[in-house]
């Protein structure tokens, strides 16, 4: 395989007036954005500095030396840390309450100009999803009643990059996905410049006039065509993978194995919350381990397993074969991006009606819980290539006080403790579950912790002997200044609000 593919392989390229054209674009884009991450590569004249010399290129590799079978690290689509947060055990109303949450939207606010120096405030919604599977559900006639539910699993970079460079092709996926032809360009595309306030207060231009707009209704309120959560990417999923490849100062446990969290709460990188980036970090760190070289296998994605689902209708006959349909995935069906859950037009009744696994199907979560997702990647041994080793642990766990199965990643540099965390401490770690605290203030948190991560970064490129620029950092937090030179397009979800985004480190 000489180029990298879309996804899966997924051919949509084949479909547009310039598919030759498309796939070479797509494979630069990919190979940009891995050599940015190893270095050799750069965005506006800087290099990422944050570099492991064992993370490599599948296909620029030029060893010579075969890669290993591809090897999967497999993680549960459910977001674990609103199962950690609620905690809801044995009790039926804790648990409903807990898929209730995980379906509902929370919201971003970025401006659009009101006349002069006046702006407007335009609603950017984003789903709590954040196991890199996202799903929406679709209410039938009747109230409570369910008549499909989407699940995805499609990076948005992929849809950034179809629409910078085919925007016919898009509309028309939009459309056959969420079989409504009644989509317009103007449904998905920004219809004025968007701004977002800066840490000082001031308005920065997000995205033009024409650029699209990855949280639309289309892909928010009224679907789902690619993820939307801030921490759901393919620039989330390489950043973490050559993470994972430095050599932590963890020891191993009693079993002789590394206790994922210790790795977790020593790096400090991903989320210790979720199901998803401490398994894919003790994966790939122990692909690294006796000093082999790991790489993302191509296609690079974030994948739905193969799944069988235990359906059944109001008589009892069981129909889990017929109700899920596979929608986007690999030319083999091994790697699932899309799949519809949905019954026959004449039916005569709904998904709610029908029994999951014996249970009333009354939420998208209850399929989530049964989904598996997984990355793929390749190791080998590369001579010359060694770990480069940390020396010390820059950043340190603590329990949440009053939710105590939910942990918080905080900087040794942060001068803060497990005795001295004050509440607002841990709002970065809390800022998609909704609680008492408004998403706005959440998120306001998490952007001045920035401050306190540009410590934990200076003390990290001490312990590994390589100079950190702040300066990179502080760009690759704007969505709006690196895309385009990665060539997947502009927009929020590009870069990740996320632990395992540069600044966060």
């Amino acid at each position: 395989m000489k180029n990298y593919l879309s996804p899966a392989g997924i051919d949509d390229f084949s479909r547009s007036t310039k598919a030759e054209e498309l796939k070479q674009k797509w494979h630069e884009a990919t190979s940009d954005l891995l050599g940015y991450i190893m270095g050799t590569k750069t965005i506006n004249g800087k290099k990422n500095t944050r570099i492991s010399p064992l993370f490599y290129d599948q296909l620029a590799d030029e060893s010579n030396i075969p890669d290993s079978p591809p090897a999967k690290i497999p993680w549960n689509a459910f977001p674990l840390r609103l199962e950690k947060w609620f905690n809801p055990g044995t009790s039926v109303q804790l648990r409903n309450h807990m898929f209730t949450v995980a379906e509902q939207l929370l919201a971003d606010t970025q401006y659009i100009k009101a006349g002069g120096n006046k702006y407007q405030p335009v609603t950017v919604p984003f789903r709590i999803q954040d196991e890199y599977c996202e799903w929406h559900v679709v209410k039938g006639e009747t109230p409570g009643s369910i008549s499909k539910i989407f699940f995805t699993c499609e990076p948005p970079e992929y849809w950034n990059f179809l629409a910078e460079n085919d925007k016919e092709l898009m509309l028309a996926l939009y459309r056959e996905l969420l079989h409504n032809p009644q989509i317009q360009e103007s449904d998905i595309f920004w219809q004025q410049d968007v701004y977002q306030k800066t840490d000082d207060d001031k308005m920065q231009l997000a995205a033009r006039k024409g650029d699209y707009n990855p949280n639309n209704k289309w892909n928010t309120t009224d679907g789902a065509i690619h993820l939307t959560h801030p921490a759901n990417s393919l620039y989330a999923e390489m950043f973490l993978a050559s993470d994972s490849t430095f050599g932590w100062p963890v020891t191993p446990g009693a079993s002789g194995q590394i206790e994922i969290d210790k790795l977790m709460c020593c790096a400090g990188v991903g989320g210790i919350n979720r199901s998803s980036d401490p398994l894919i970090l003790a994966g790939v760190y122990n692909f690294a381990k006796d000093n082999n070289s790991v790489a993302l296998a191509n296609p690079i994605g974030l994948y739905i397993m193969p799944f069988q689902l235990d359906l059944l209708d109001p008589d009892g006959n069981q129909i889990g074969d017929i109700a899920l349909n596979v929608v986007r995935s690999s030319p083999d069906k091994s790697k699932w991006l899309r799949v519809e859950v949905s019954l026959p037009k004449d039916a005569g009744y709904t998904l709610d009606q029908c029994l999951l696994s014996g249970e009333p199907l009354l939420y998208g979560g209850q399929i989530a819980k049964q989904i598996t997702m997984a990355i793929f990647g390749v190791a080998k041994k590369i001579p010359g290539k060694v770990k480069k080793q940390v020396t010390s642990c820059p950043s340190f766990c603590c329990n949440h006080p009053q939710h105590q199965l939910f942990k918080g990643t905080f900087s040794v540099k942060s001068g803060l403790s497990c005795a001295t965390l004050a509440d607002g401490d841990w709002q970065a770690e809390r800022y998609d579950i909704p609680v008492e605290t408004s998403i706005h203030d959440l998120l306001q948190a998490k952007s001045k912790l920035h401050d306190i991560a540009f410590k934990a970064n200076a003390e990290f490129a001490k312990n590994v002997a390589v100079e950190f620029d702040f300066e990179i950092s502080a760009e690759e937090s704007k969505p709006a200044d690196v895309p385009s030179l990665l060539k997947f397009g502009k927009g929020r979800g590009v870069l990740p609000i996320d632990d395992t985004a540069p600044d966060l480190f």
